[in-house]
């Protein structure tokens, strides 16, 4: 919801404040790499003092920062409001998984997560559609307190029904000497960062395409915001039976076969996206389907990332899960800040970022998941 959801009223905030196509960017890089950086403390107090505590904590920061976005009278205040819900936000979507790994097994964690993705999968196909309907008819502030209002929803619905999954005695200390101790073990743990780089890049084409393909679809096809909103809802269709096929490939396949598989899918996804952009440059499918099928591919990995990384160290499943998230966001918000500015504008330019993020997510993948010890 806050990245597919922000998307498409990036052409209209630029427009009404005054901001270059180019810097727009930035407010999406700002939400995920404070969403990434506080991955990392969100983990290490959910250890601490449970997850409950931590969650309504973070829905609560969401909330205030959308409120805070929603009134900006410049751009500095968006990014920053935009930062401030990375940081909210990092606590709700970390402890959601860490949650299930709390009550399942690896293989279980795995089916659920899946289960989960397909689940989830119509909330970010939807939340462009009405945040692009909300642009056309109320402005770009719209969506962004749109946003506030369903944290607020989450937090009121799960008040009494959400329980506390780590028990007292399993909870770790928070002291800073240790916690710091703790996650460079983490950090080296060589099998752990093989999922965690594998993710990140997996993971980090969506990301460029969302934050980049306003400037491409919009600025230069002439698209209206309205018909991007639809495209993007489009584009995550594939997740959706991504992580179906993903649920029922984990029952005959290994997890480790299973996100090869999903890797592979995404790297050719993109290489026919770099020519298909090539030859009919001015065409919107030419980005659409491909991305379709790179988002199924990403449907088959997320949820195999995520179960094999935190099975690998049962005591630290939220640090583990920090670690994992953190990676995920900072190397997808860097290659977005980087990649706005290098870009041409032009689909091809979109089509080879996205290429280059396939690329390493299957080398990374391919080459050390299940072969490094942790």
């Amino acid at each position: 919801m806050s990245i597919e959801g922000m998307s498409p009223l990036l052409p209209a905030l630029g427009e009404g404040l005054s901001v270059p196509r180019a810097d727009v960017a930035v407010a999406m890089s700002a939400f995920v790499i404070a969403f990434a950086a506080a991955q990392l403390f969100c983990g290490m107090l959910a250890d601490a003092v449970g997850r409950r505590p931590v969650i309504y904590g973070g829905l609560a920061l969401y909330i205030g920062a959308s409120l805070l976005g929603g009134a900006a009278s410049d751009f500095l205040m968006v990014v920053v409001a935009r930062a401030l819900q990375g940081l909210g936000c990092a606590a709700v979507v970390l402890l959601a998984r860490t949650i299930v790994r709390d009550l399942l097994g690896r293989t279980d964690a795995a089916r659920t997560l899946a289960l989960v993705g397909a689940l989830y999968g119509p909330v970010p196909m939807l939340a462009p559609l009405l945040s692009g309907g909300l642009v056309m008819l109320f402005g770009w502030r719209a969506p962004i307190l749109a946003m506030g209002l369903v944290a607020m929803v989450i937090a009121l619905l799960s008040l009494r029904t959400l329980p506390e999954t780590l028990r007292p005695e399993h909870r770790l200390p928070l002291h800073p000497g240790k916690v710091a101790a703790s996650l460079g073990r983490l950090a080296g743990s060589r099998a752990l960062l093989a999922f965690v780089f594998g993710n990140a890049f997996a993971y980090s084409g969506l990301f460029v395409f969302s934050s980049v393909a306003p400037q491409v679809i919009v600025g230069r096809l002439g698209e209206t915001a309205g018909h991007y909103a639809i495209m993007l809802a489009l584009s995550t269709v594939g997740f959706i039976f991504g992580s179906i096929v993903s649920n029922r490939m984990i029952r005959t396949h290994s997890l480790e076969a299973t996100v090869r598989i999903g890797t592979l899918i995404q790297v050719g996804a993109s290489l026919a996206m770099v020519g298909a952009t090539w030859a009919a440059p001015g065409a919107w499918a030419a980005l659409v389907i491909p991305e379709i099928i790179y988002t199924f591919g990403w449907g088959v990995v997320q949820p195999q990332m995520q179960a094999g990384a935190l099975s690998l160290h049962p005591r630290a499943i939220g640090q583990a899960s920090a670690l994992l998230g953190f990676g995920q966001l900072a190397i997808a918000g860097v290659l977005v800040a980087i990649f706005a500015q290098l870009t041409t504008g032009s689909a091809l330019s979109l089509a080879l970022g996205i290429g280059f993020c396939g690329v390493m997510g299957a080398l990374c993948t391919w080459a050390f998941i299940g072969r490094l010890r942790a």
